[in-house]
């Protein structure tokens, strides 16, 4: 006998898009007198009854291509009344659960939208045949069609929760984030403990449609469910950068660190970046000692300047200046002179200045009559004045030094003037 179909029946992608639902015969036929006014559509004749369930047995006896052929047959001689105009949409969707089951989901899906333009059929059943079409035209990766179809039986029908996440992954995967973030938080508010799957989509559709907030909160809400995967640290801890949130982004970080979750070389050195970005550089710099004295990380120039850098932004002056006069000295290269100098220059230690810029000058540094004038005043402030007249005249060799480097010769021929005794300056006149 031929029974209602069950709109729920079948199978809802919740991870990935996978094969769909399967459509029940779901013809909605009663036969004897009381049950015939009970049925959705009009009346059908007997003999139309018993065609249908004659195609209905060869569809269970498995015999598709015939139930395909024979349905489609039979629907395109029905008459135009409205019992016949019924039958023939009964006949179309027999056609596409035949279809369906030959595994063409395509077909099916366009023998379905035959069967919903019939006026005829009632608007619940046409409703059913458009949930189904979608889900079909999902299967068949006709995704643009499907998407216009789901927002379709959204705007007509209260979905459930899988159907709207379903929805979401559709919009997600046609990358349309705007309509995405509409379908997930449909979802969200039908469904107030999502699992990690769709907490992995929401994630992905928040982060993509520029909720970053939303993001991170449905990332640390994965934490709370798993906190075994450590992607889901690194998503966390990328999205609180973006948020200009690096602190917080650090103590994340150091939190899946602490748990053993986070480990190794590259995760050792990504929490002490974090640490200097987030404004604890002093706390890097002390993992890198210890990492760089215990071998967990090679101890590599690039190491060594990262270490002389979080000392450098902790301000510790001595440690700084100690770890980028080791680097420079084991790279000989211009730049981690030119940092040292930069460095002492700027905190008074002008020793350390004056060798950090001239030896960046004699490796090839850019803008040597800058690197001279520094060079000069690191001299100047130490009372060498000789050295630093002569390291003044090469500055006026260089014309986007030449203007400065004449003011401090005057400024060094004035000092000497003052320095000379009164009986020198009196017989001078």
């Amino acid at each position: 006998m031929f029974r209602h179909n069950d709109r729920r029946s079948g199978t809802h992608c919740q991870g990935p898009l996978k094969a769909l639902m399967t459509i029940g015969v779901g013809l909605a036929m009663l036969l004897s007198g009381e049950q015939r006014a009970l049925a959705a559509g009009p009346a059908l004749s007997q003999q139309s009854i018993d065609k249908l369930q004659g195609l209905e047995r060869e569809l269970s006896n498995g015999h598709y291509q015939q139930v395909v052929d024979t349905a489609r047959s039979r629907a395109a001689s029905a008459g135009s009344s409205q019992a016949e105009q019924w039958a023939r949409a009964l006949y179309l969707q027999m056609a596409a659960s035949a279809a369906q089951r030959l595994d063409q989901p395509g077909r099916a899906a366009d023998l379905l939208y035959q069967a919903r333009a019939i006026e005829t059929a009632p608007l619940s059943q046409r409703l059913q045949w458009l949930e189904q079409e979608a889900k079909l035209r999902l299967r068949a990766g006709q995704l643009d069609q499907a998407s216009a179809l789901f927002d379709r039986w959204q705007g007509q029908a209260s979905l459930g929760s899988d159907d709207l996440w379903l929805g979401a992954q559709l919009h997600a995967r046609l990358e349309q984030w705007d309509d995405a973030l509409h379908w997930v938080r449909l979802a969200r508010q039908g469904n107030a403990s999502p699992g990690s799957e769709h907490l992995a989509l929401a994630a992905n559709i928040y982060q993509q449609s520029g909720q970053l907030e939303e993001a991170s909160n449905v990332v640390e809400a994965q934490l709370d469910q798993d906190d075994s995967d450590p992607a889901r640290w690194q998503q966390a801890a990328a999205l609180y950068q973006r948020l200009g949130q690096p602190g917080r982004a650090a103590a994340l970080w150091e939190a899946g660190w602490q748990r053993g979750i986070l480990k190794g070389e590259e995760a050792l050195m990504m929490r002490a970046k974090l640490h200097m970005a987030g404004g604890t550089p002093a706390r890097a710099a002390e993992m890198l000692t210890t990492a760089l004295e215990d071998g967990s990380i090679e101890d590599s120039e690039a190491h060594r300047r990262l270490l002389a850098s979080a000392w450098a932004e902790s301000r510790d002056h001595q440690k700084a200046l100690q770890a980028w006069q080791a680097v420079a000295e084991r790279s000989d290269d211009a730049h981690d002179w030119y940092m040292l100098g930069d460095l002492a220059y700027g905190w008074g230690v002008w020793s350390q200045a004056e060798k950090g810029f001239a030896k960046a000058r004699a490796r090839g540094a850019d803008n040597p009559g800058q690197l001279l004038l520094m060079e000069g005043v690191a001299a100047y402030e130490q009372g060498r004045l000789d050295q630093a007249q002569q390291i003044f005249q090469q500055a006026e060799e260089f014309g986007d030094s030449a203007d400065q480097a004449e003011q401090w010769l005057a400024l060094i021929d004035s000092d000497r003037r003052s320095l000379q005794p009164s009986s020198s300056r009196i017989s001078m006149r």
